[in-house]
């Protein structure tokens, strides 16, 4: 993998920003930001003018002097959007070159889960050299995030179909602070693919986070380096679980376990959590009080919690449902939500309306994430496709409905009562919001 800092590499993170939806262009080289929507205007002109052509409305000479001049002027606005970018990259370059370059390791004022948070500068030298470092990882250690969709599908199927198995559930203790940075570093160091430039810089954030946490072990959490460092540290951990005996299914999420067993022999189970523990420990690692076996070897009973939804194993009700955690993050926004809307509308009645109902149109429906390469689709339905029943959405629309005995504008009212989350998942719901819609949602959750 070429791992200099060339234009043509730092162009390639610009270029996976904007397909993300990002703004790093626009932010900090507005000049050649200007010119592309310049560029993006003069496109569609070309594309009127060929429209016109086919239908009639302009002659073919007329055609190709029209477009003769909007290529002309477009390959000159590429030149100075080109040169422009190229300039910024290059000044870039050198800084993250330089031998004294560092990614500066901030703590932030907010916690994540509890957990303290850190961030880094928001120069633009900062974000990229942070892109770049993760961007290497990902290829050179072929780090592939495993999807929440295929992994939920795959437990849901073996979970639940009711042959003799042991499942052990489990979750790493402060797994983010326990990374040992010695044997982190040490295995980052013998690689002879990453080059001085990368190694140098893991290394000095390491030691930049051990000065600002005043913590010896331990990885930035906030900081997107981390998940990818995350992973390297738990490969070799991977590897030696599943040379487990008897075991046949492994399922890991950031430090998040599912471990199915077949034992051939019963009085064996009872090692299996202990082998768990002891290749955790070589680790410098724990397991969690939320660590559970579930014994399915004479009797299907039990139950367990993984990626926001309940495996419910036993033979009476068995069935996927959301865990009590997401559910209560839902009733949370519903609540807030109103909340807000009350304390806004004796000031700001028009206002609280619509981002009243904004957010409820939100909660209750799905939609399409553009700008991006996967087109990602989120919503009621697609981030809880994995249930078997809908019970609990009927519940989550009768705690909504309740709330809409306080919205005293009857026009509001009728328009909210429309709304469902049981039917925004059984009809699959889309809703289109612009991005000054979602900017004003992303918002919200945070203030209200």
């Amino acid at each position: 993998m070429d791992q200099t800092l060339s234009i043509k590499n730092l162009n390639e993170l610009l270029k996976n920003d904007r397909e993300k939806g990002g703004d790093l262009e626009e932010k900090y080289i507005p000049s050649a930001f200007h010119i592309r929507v310049k560029l993006f205007k003069l496109n569609k002109l070309r594309s009127l003018s060929r429209y016109r052509l086919r239908t009639g409305q302009s002659t073919a000479a007329f055609n190709d002097i029209r477009m003769a001049r909007l290529n002309a002027v477009m390959d000159k606005r590429k030149l100075q959007h080109g040169g422009l970018i190229d300039a910024e990259l290059e000044r870039v370059s050198k800084i993250i070159s330089n031998k004294t370059f560092r990614i500066n390791v901030a703590l932030l004022p907010v916690t994540v889960a509890g957990k303290r948070a850190y961030g880094v500068g928001n120069s633009l030298d900062q974000i990229l050299a942070v892109r770049f470092v993760q961007t290497t990882l990902k290829s050179l250690y072929e780090i592939r995030m495993p999807s929440r969709d295929i992994l939920v599908s795959q437990i849901k199927s073996l979970a639940l179909d009711g042959v003799p198995k042991y499942i052990i559930r489990s979750d790493v203790e402060s797994f983010y602070e326990s990374v040992r940075h010695k044997e982190l570093l040490d295995g980052i160091h013998q690689s002879s693919e990453l080059s001085v430039l990368i190694k140098r810089i893991l290394t000095r954030l390491m030691k930049d986070y051990v000065s600002v946490s005043g913590d010896q072990n331990g990885l930035p959490r906030g900081i997107g380096i981390s998940a990818y460092l995350s992973e390297i540290y738990l490969a070799s951990i991977d590897a030696e679980i599943r040379q487990q005996e008897d075991l046949f299914y492994y399922a890991r999420y950031v430090d998040d376990m599912v471990l199915m067993y077949a034992p051939h022999r019963k009085e064996l189970v009872g090692q299996y959590l202990i082998a768990l523990t002891s290749i955790m420990k070589a680790k410098g690692l724990t397991l969690n009080d939320k660590t559970k076996s579930i014994d399915l070897l004479e009797q299907q009973k039990g139950k367990f919690d993984y990626l926001g939804y309940t495996f419910d194993v036993s033979s009476s009700t068995p069935g996927v449902r959301l865990s009590q955690r997401k559910l209560d993050k839902y009733k949370s926004r519903i609540e807030k939500a109103f909340l807000d809307y009350s304390l806004k509308y004796k000031f700001i009645p028009k206002k609280a309306a619509k981002e009243l109902l904004l957010r409820c149109l939100f909660l209750t429906g799905n939609m399409r994430l553009f700008n991006r390469k996967s087109n990602a689709f989120i919503g009621v339905y697609f981030s809880n496709k994995c249930i078997t029943d809908t019970r609990q959405l009927s519940g989550l629309d009768h705690f909504y409905q309740q709330k809409l005995e306080g919205i005293s504008s009857p026009s509001l009212k009728r328009r909210l009562a429309k709304l469902s989350f049981e039917r925004g998942f059984k009809e699959k719901l889309f809703r289109n919001f612009d991005s000054a819609q979602l900017s004003e949602l992303s918002r919200g959750w945070k203030h209200v």
